[in-house]
């Protein structure tokens, strides 16, 4: 039961329907909070709920189901603390708390399911240092926006890449990146930002968003980066030259899908090759640009739908820039009128803290699973940011040179004579024709 407008309490009797082995709601309007007797569905093999709104839900609606293999619990208003010895789940693969108001200590949390391979927790009030044990390949970690969870990430001597996302913690990552990332990414924590240490403050940026550096002239050219990082099920990548950073967290429970998707085939565009490939996520996409001068600006996004292109399948995503919302169930589709059809948003903005945040996610709308599993979620083509020109700031005229003051009394000169010269033969065009009519009025009466 999802992407409908169903509104209502979330429905008690579904907690005595004990036989349910797959159970999907999410993208609605119902009202928390999860039954607690939910932990009496015992046969349960997925679970994932979302988007409830309302009234809190507490972590002992999971029970100790020993099929379960899919557990999302995503922006479903779990409140509390987690417990010390969370719910035994042996088949666990995945795992999304994302988006709640859980609290307490992280590592046991972790620890506790580390055989999964997606462990997504963001977006909490967690706490504590990650261990060690749990940062490995085979595991999607994410962890970010738990302001206190803290701690340090070791190095990875192995070479094996790494799928963790961490930003707006305090973990210390410092041997595993180097200094310029980490002066950029200390920027995006919540009471550490060295943004003074960051030179050439940008005006304008561009990314080509899952592809290769490419360059257009409009006014001027542009150069739009390349953004083609593989970031796996969740992850970031920083650009040190340009000031942004892209971050991920997202992957379908069913299909490993890739976060970068391509097409040979865009209509009604003469700037092909930006809308030929587009970054996409099963649940959220961060774009950061830091360093900006402050000031006002312009943001345009790309899009055009190559994913979701035959049938009756339909992507809805939300848009936010400096956490305000500007699209809600954003369709790409319906935008462009057609599928590989390009089109844009453009939205003005005001950088006041030199960072610049667009945020692209999935609140539970649209299909999931045409024309496959995991075709879903936020896409977007590329970005471009330019400063905007305030009107009330516009350059003063330049005062005049000798010369032009010459020039302007000599315009002044010929204007007058123009006039004059008007003047003159207005008057006597008039007198001529007041004396043919005396003439006129004399003859008259001779005749």
């Amino acid at each position: 039961m999802f992407d409908n407008y169903i509104v209502g309490p979330f429905p008690a009797f579904i907690q005595n329907l004990t036989n349910l082995t797959d159970l999907r709601i999410y993208g609605t309007n119902l009202q928390g909070p999860i039954p607690k007797n939910f932990s009496n569905l015992s046969n349960l093999e997925v679970l994932m709920l979302g988007d409830l709104a309302g009234n809190h839900s507490y972590l002992n609606v999971i029970g100790a189901w020993a099929n379960l293999s899919v557990l999302s619990l995503r922006k479903c208003g779990l409140t509390g603390q987690v417990p010390n010895t969370p719910p035994n789940l042996p088949k666990l693969k995945y795992l999304d708390l994302t988006s709640n108001n859980l609290s307490g200590s992280i590592g046991g949390l972790l620890l506790s399911y580390k055989t999964s391979n997606y462990i997504y927790v963001g977006g909490n009030n967690l706490s504590g240092p990650v261990p060690s044990e749990i940062v490995q390949s085979s595991v999607s970690l994410d962890v970010s926006y738990n302001y206190y969870v803290d701690g340090s990430l070791s190095n990875n001597p192995s070479g094996q890449k790494q799928f963790i996302n961490y930003l707006g913690t305090s973990i210390d990552a410092s041997g595993r990146i180097n200094s310029e990332n980490l002066t950029i990414l200390n920027c995006l924590r919540m009471n550490e930002c060295n943004i003074n240490n960051l030179t050439n403050r940008a005006t304008s940026f561009a990314i080509n968003c899952g592809g290769k550096q490419v360059e257009y002239s409009d006014l001027m050219p542009i150069m739009f980066s390349e953004d083609s990082t593989d970031l796996g099920g969740s992850g970031f990548h920083v650009n040190a030259t340009s000031h942004w950073v892209v971050s991920h967290v997202g992957s379908d429970p069913f299909n490993e899908s890739t976060g970068i998707v391509n097409t040979s085939d865009i209509f009604e565009t003469n700037m092909q090759e930006l809308y030929q490939t587009a970054r996409t996520s099963t649940s959220s996409l961060w774009y950061y640009v830091v360093g900006l001068a402050n000031g006002n600006y312009t943001v345009q996004l790309f899009f055009a739908e190559i994913v979701i292109t035959h049938g009756p399948g339909k992507r809805l995503f939300d848009i936010d820039i400096q956490d305000q919302n500007i699209r809600k169930d954003f369709d790409i589709t319906k935008e462009a009128g057609g599928s590989r059809k390009a089109t844009n948003i453009t939205y003005e903005v005001t950088v006041d803290n030199s960072i610049l945040a667009i945020h692209l996610y999935w609140s539970g709308r649209g299909t999931c699973c045409i024309p496959y599993e995991g075709a879903y979620g936020p896409l977007v083509s590329a970005i471009k940011v330019t400063h905007s020109q305030d009107p009330k700031t516009s350059p003063p005229q330049a005062p005049h040179s000798d010369s032009a003051r010459d020039d302007v009394k000599r315009r002044g000169v010929v204007a007058g004579i123009a006039a004059l010269s008007i003047a003159a033969a207005v008057i006597s065009s008039s007198v001529v024709y007041l004396w043919w009519k005396w003439v006129s009025l004399v003859k008259r009466p001779m005749a």
